[in-house]
């Protein structure tokens, strides 16, 4: 293990963290005359200049270090590098007071802060925050920027800008965008984390010019891209996309979170022309044909069971985007689908654990994963009273190698275990000791707000739902959940080897 190495490279990535905080002084300037926006100013100078010195120490502790960067390395930088940039993205929350309101205990500020850093880096989008329209600009626009960044990745970014030889960049690269068992959409890494980064950029371009010709203006156009384009969540506006009640609007939101939530290599293949590889592609069959099912489901659940609240068009309209933004682990609302029928609201969790598609922007366990392990299963079921056929797994004509197939039934498994472990370890930390008879959670609350976090979806069930937040949750319980998303984001492994003694050894 080459620790100087891994300094250097954490320099380097805390100086970037530092530069993107740097955007944000924009709107601190241009509100500064605003009140309650003094502190604002100081408080992402001061978290640029901490970011500043920390990354300069950094790369002067590594500043004669010249070795290759390798697998081991490369998982310590992904694994390390999320959790720095989760604190120092806290910074601007911390020092600019806007928590001191709501948590006058120190340790609950820094907690909430954290949460709120990590929720928005790991495109999670739960929020501490009851009313986000209260909040300065600079503060609302860092929130959603961090969905952005996030989004493609900030290790990818990394990657982008500075390149690399060796395995590890390879591995620093696959480890954000996890991919279906085919290859980079470009023989160099640094390629392909470029093609990545301008597909998205333009698509976000695309979308703030739709939203801005529909008459919302330049910062609410951003902010909001910026958490479809990441499915991410955060919004600027207490009610999110339901605040506007306007149909063309939620029809944009939603094309773009189909947009985000679909492999991103695909749209390489569609810039060199390979359109019926495009529509070929299983994956993204079985993408649109859960997202038309379950809007479907939802809309005649709705329909049947709430006729005095829903007619058929608000039914479709509603259950359309909350299929969409759940499914794709965006979080945008524009209904309180926490008073839906049990059937919707379970649906919806369901949506929640298959997420997007792999090498997307979205969470959850990803449509590739989901169809692979259902294939094996069914295998497994037919050599079960036939032992001695051997059959192999294929997704569109193409063999799936044994070992990413192991590797996904491994992942499921993880995934089902950890929400176990963690919805009893939630309820634990979140004790009537603590909060009093009246705070203590219920079943549905806590499970779900593991699986909205763990997934990086956003709202939940019950009292983590479509119009409420995660700002009641006990310091110690808001760390579970920060860190739930960190392994959500780095699909568990990656965190897991930084517990690990056997990691840390020199050879």
């Amino acid at each position: 293990m080459q620790y100087r190495l891994i300094i250097k490279q954490l320099g380097i990535l805390i100086l970037l963290v530092g530069g993107c905080l740097s955007t944000s002084l924009i709107w601190a300037f241009l509100d500064y005359q605003q009140p309650g926006s003094e502190r604002v100013i100081p408080s992402f100078l001061f978290s640029m200049g901490i970011c500043g010195l920390t990354g300069g120490f950094f790369l002067y502790a590594g500043r004669k270090v010249k070795g290759q960067l390798y697998r081991k390395e490369a998982i310590a930088v992904v694994g390390l590098g999320w959790l720095l940039t989760g604190l120092l993205g806290a910074l601007p929350y911390l020092l600019s007071g806007v928590l001191t309101v709501l948590y006058p205990n120190l340790f609950s500020r820094v907690c909430s802060a954290l949460f709120e850093s990590v929720s928005g880096f790991t495109t999670t989008g739960a929020s501490i925050f009851p009313e986000p329209e209260k909040l300065p600009r600079a503060i609302l626009f860092w929130r959603s920027l961090t969905h952005w960044l996030g989004g493609m990745g900030i290790i990818v970014l990394f990657v982008a800008v500075l390149g690399g030889t060796g395995a590890g960049f390879k591995y620093l690269f696959r480890s954000e965008v996890p991919c279906s068992p085919s290859e980079t959409i470009r023989p160099r890494i640094r390629q392909t984390a470029l093609l990545l980064w301008k597909i998205y950029i333009a698509i976000s371009a695309v979308e703030v010019l739709c939203l801005m010709l529909q008459g919302v203006n330049l910062f609410e156009s951003l902010c909001h891209t910026f958490g479809t384009m990441a499915t991410g969540g955060f919004s600027v506006l207490n009610g999110s996309i339901g605040q506007y009640h306007r149909f063309g609007i939620e029809i944009t939101i939603m094309v773009f979170m189909i947009a985000a939530g679909t492999n991103f290599n695909l749209y390489a293949e569609i810039l060199q022309g390979r359109f019926a590889a495009v529509w070929k592609n299983r994956e993204l069959q079985v993408y649109l044909l859960i997202l038309l099912c379950a809007a479907g489901l939802l809309s005649l659940d709705l329909i049947l069971n709430r006729p005095e609240t829903y007619d058929v068009p608000q039914a479709l309209r509603v259950s359309a985007f909350q299929a969409v933004s759940l499914m794709t682990t965006t979080g945008y609302i524009t209904d309180d689908f926490n008073a839906w029928p049990s059937f919707s609201r379970w649906l919806l969790v369901l949506l929640m654990f298959i997420g997007g598609c792999s090498g997307s922007t979205g969470g959850g366990i990803k449509v590739i994963r989901i169809l692979i392990f259902f294939r094996a299963a069914l295998l497994e079921a037919e050599r079960f009273f036939r032992p001695h056929v051997v059959r192999p797994l294929k997704i569109a004509g193409h063999t799936v190698d044994e070992t990413f197939r192991r590797n996904v039934c491994m992942y499921v498994g993880m995934v089902l275990v950890l929400f176990l472990l963690a919805t009893v370890l939630l309820m634990i930390l979140h004790n009537e000791i603590q909060v009093g008879p009246a705070q203590t959670l219920d079943l549905e609350t806590a499970f779900s707000a593991v699986v909205a976090t763990l997934n990086n979806i956003g709202p939940g069930l019950n009292r983590v739902g479509a119009v409420h937040n995660f700002a009641f949750f006990t310091p110690a319980a808001k760390l579970l959940l920060s860190l739930l998303m960190i392994l959500g984001r780095l699909e568990i492994m990656v965190v897991a080897c930084l517990f690990t003694p056997n990691f840390w050894r020199k050879n």
